[in-house]
């Protein structure tokens, strides 16, 4: 059990100094900017917990950022650089709709799991095209990733603006999910969906898995050394063909519980590039689960935060960009660092 906690610590270390630090320079600019910097920086921080809507506002954003990033890090734990997150998020979040709305009437006791499973499979399916493309062909994962991305926003537009559109509203929105099927609120915190509790369980089972199971072994040695996993008699294809199907697998589930829990159906424009936010967070908690739930709740504070501190101060939004700019090069310093001691 002390080694369990020691190994935490340890994990979660690096990206919470990486985080201070950040937050310590970050006051110094805000103070360049704004007579009242501490009032901003309170806005940054603490809005989020101001009331129970911003409360759930904070952790609608965070659970799909945690899902991804857990997403990223079995496929980056393969060897896999998986960019295809907002990909996989998309076709997730149509395919649970799809079947929400044209399966509306069947009993919600069997639509729910049925829609749901769809949206994992989408995403999995997503995953699985760039994993076998790599081991089969030797296809550039990055190449394929980023073009399923395009494809798969592409063809989301084309169903939610001819197929499954709602036409008595405006912009490409779909029908409405039917109601029976909605997640429930998180209790006591009315707007916020229960899907958090998924992504927090999630982290501990990828956890669990990675590093505690023999396939989560297999996986972490076909990542590190492929030839070597190969010449011990690990299935290396396999386990990397199996994280890209569960990366993208929790990316589907992502978008699956967002048309569940918050946005009750599609929506072409609901992600503010989840995907490419929930890779940074696995980089920045340097691919460890546990890590990526800090990094993933910091993200979630400082993006929702940046909206509240635009509103009472003089200080733009766009600042959050220049802080996780900085905390990526302080990340990407440290990881440098420790490689170089390595």
């Amino acid at each position: 059990m002390a080694g369990v906690l020691i190994g935490t610590l340890k994990a979660i270390r690096a990206p919470l100094a990486a985080i201070l630090l950040t937050l310590a320079l970050g006051f110094v600019l805000v103070a360049c900017i704004t007579d009242d910097p501490v009032q901003a920086y309170r806005d940054l921080l603490f809005a989020n917990f101001g009331s129970v809507s911003n409360f759930a506002l904070f952790l609608n954003r965070a659970a799909p950022l945690l899902l991804i990033a857990l997403g990223v890090i079995f496929s980056f734990r393969a060897g896999i650089f998986n960019v295809g997150g907002e990909g996989q998020l998309y076709a997730g979040a149509i395919a649970t709709t799809v079947i929400g709305v044209m399966l509306g009437g069947l009993s919600p006791l069997i639509l729910f799991p049925l829609a749901v499973a769809g949206g994992i499979l989408a995403g999995a399916f997503l995953g699985w095209i760039p994993a076998t493309l790599k081991i089969r062909l030797g296809v550039d994962e990055v190449v394929t990733t980023l073009m399923l991305n395009i494809i798969v926003l592409l063809f989301t537009s084309y169903l939610s603006n001819q197929v499954i559109r709602d036409t008595a509203s405006y912009g490409a929105v779909s029908q409405m999910l039917p109601a029976s099927i909605w997640l429930p609120d998180l209790p006591g915190v009315r707007g916020a969906t229960s899907g958090i509790i998924v992504a927090l369980v999630l982290a501990g089972v990828t956890w669990l898995v990675l590093f505690r199971t023999e396939w989560g072994a297999q996986l972490r040695a076909s990542g590190t050394n492929l030839r070597f996993a190969k010449s011990v008699g690990i299935p290396a294809d396999r386990r990397i063909i199996s994280a890209m199907l569960v990366a993208g697998g929790l990316a589907g589930l992502a978008g699956a519980l967002y048309v569940l829990g918050i946005g009750h159906r599609f929506e072409q424009n609901f992600s503010p590039a989840y995907g490419l936010v929930g890779l940074t967070c696995a980089l920045l908690a340097r691919i460890h689960p546990i890590g990526a739930l800090a990094t993933a709740l910091f993200y979630a504070m400082m993006l929702n935060g940046a909206a509240y501190m635009q509103i009472s101060t003089d200080v733009p939004r766009s600042l959050v960009n220049l802080l996780t700019g900085l905390l990526v090069l302080l990340m990407t310093a440290r990881l440098r660092k420790s490689g170089q001691r390595g």
